[in-house]
């Protein structure tokens, strides 16, 4: 049976997500923080999708199962 998933690398996905969303903020502490806030954020959610797409056949039922997940950094 052929595994119907997309694969995502965690760490490209963090990277493209940090580049696609910089920080508003003023200071560079707090751009800094806000960016790595969001890197771990976006990493984390995505190596959460690679364990749950590795258990299923579709890319839906995957993402639709770390949809409601709470990412605790």
């Amino acid at each position: 049976m052929n595994n119907l998933t997309l694969s995502i690398d965690p760490r490209e996905f963090a990277k493209l997500t940090l580049l696609a969303n910089p920080s508003d903020s003023e200071s560079i502490e707090e751009k800094a923080k806000d960016s790595l806030e969001l890197y771990l954020s976006a990493y984390k959610l995505a190596e959460k999708y690679e364990r749950f797409s590795n258990n299923t056949q579709e890319t839906s039922e995957a993402f639709n199962s770390i949809r409601d997940i709470e990412i605790n950094i």
